[in-house]
């Protein structure tokens, strides 16, 4: 959870109706359980692809601390009666404590039809490849946290 507090930027992976894929950058925030929320238009091609098929794939990456989060799961829009709780309640409240100019990611987003989104994994890892074991045969610097 730390790490992803953190990190609020992501890639997340989706593909069109022929199958090829496409990585979007988008700013999130996570809960508790793994649930990562955000915002995008209903223009985009992420969201277009995400008509076609809810399935997609996140990452999340530190090149400083060598570590990652991937998953895979699927994207639901969250309902109309929560929409402020996660646009105003969980987005905004992802701002960094010590920086006092930081921008919200929703300011950043061109003008549009917004359309909140949660991706729910089915699977999740962490892997801290800077502490990986001196043999370097064994993933166990890789955690599965959902799945396997």
């Amino acid at each position: 959870h730390a790490f992803l507090r953190h990190n609020p930027m992501a890639i997340l992976s989706t593909v069109d109706s022929e199958g090829s894929p496409w990585g979007s950058a988008i700013f999130y925030v996570a809960d508790e359980d793994f649930k990562f929320y955000f915002v995008t238009r209903s223009g985009t091609l992420k969201y277009k692809n995400l008509e076609q098929s809810p399935l997609a794939a996140l990452t999340v990456a530190d090149n400083d601390s060598q570590t990652t989060v991937q998953a895979s799961g699927t994207i639901s829009k969250v309902p109309l009666k929560e929409y402020g709780e996660v646009v105003f309640g969980k987005l905004m409240d992802a701002r960094p404590k010590n920086d006092i100019h930081w921008i919200p990611p929703l300011t950043k987003i061109h003008e549009g039809d917004y359309v909140p989104l949660c991706f729910t994994p089915n699977k999740l890892q962490y892997a801290d490849f800077q502490h990986r074991k001196a043999d370097g045969l064994h993933a166990d610097y890789i955690e599965a946290i959902i799945g396997s």
